[in-house]
């Protein structure tokens, strides 16, 4: 992995993780080490791949389409492996999700 994609995995850590694990905890979806463990699980699986195929984006939309791409993927990860049970609940680790990718793409963009 070059320095600029770890670069960019610290910050998607940096941002996301406290996110993610803030609202497990709060939702009471997992303890703090499953909350920690699947919010850096998560990012360690799609982040090289995202950050992967996104250096040859030539649209803005194709880096949105890939963050939705990644969304869901975390979603269904972090609902299985939070053992989260009800569709409204799963509805919420969607909602984290997306604030959290939102706004660890915003920051990266604004400094990468």
């Amino acid at each position: 992995m070059s320095p600029a994609a770890l670069h960019a995995l610290a910050l998607t850590l940096a941002v996301e993780v406290p996110v993610l694990v803030s609202f497990a905890r709060a939702a009471g979806w997992a303890g703090w080490g499953g909350a920690l463990v699947g919010a850096v699980g998560v990012n360690i699986m799609t982040h090289p791949v995202l950050y992967a195929v996104s250096t040859g984006f030539g649209s803005p939309w194709q880096l949105v389409g890939a963050e939705v791409a990644v969304a869901a993927g975390e979603t269904a990860l972090l609902v299985a492996g939070w053992r989260v049970q009800a569709r409204e609940d799963a509805m919420t680790v969607a909602l984290a999700v997306v604030a959290a990718n939102a706004a660890s793409t915003a920051i990266g963009l604004l400094v990468l």
